[in-house]
């Protein structure tokens, strides 16, 4: 089993995010660390590593946009409609650090 940790710089835009490359793993986590004032993340996609990032939307009947609400000091799962995806990128409400362990 595969495993990648960390630390990836979030910025107000996909732009300026860090990439994430996610292909070959099946899940992972998102640590927003003590003392954090990002409180919501969004989440983008590419097709490949230095792909194209679009904004990720849920298969629900009305489509949203992946975003969690997060807080400092807590641990979230990448979101399960994420998964297959190549690339990710997570904007944030604000810059700042996350920590990202990948598992596959």
């Amino acid at each position: 089993m595969r495993s990648l940790q960390r630390t990836v710089s979030i910025a107000t835009s996909a732009a300026s995010s860090k990439e994430i490359p996610y292909s070959g793993y099946e899940r992972g986590q998102v640590i927003i660390p003590a003392g954090s004032s990002i409180t919501t993340l969004t989440w983008h996609v590419a097709e490949k590593v230095n792909g194209t990032f679009v904004p990720a939307y849920d298969s629900a009947a009305s489509p949203a946009a992946v975003t969690q609400t997060v807080a400092a000091g807590r641990a979230y799962p990448i979101p399960a409609a994420l998964a297959g995806a190549a690339s990710l990128k997570a904007v944030g409400n604000v810059a700042g650090s996350v920590y990202v362990n990948l598992k596959g």
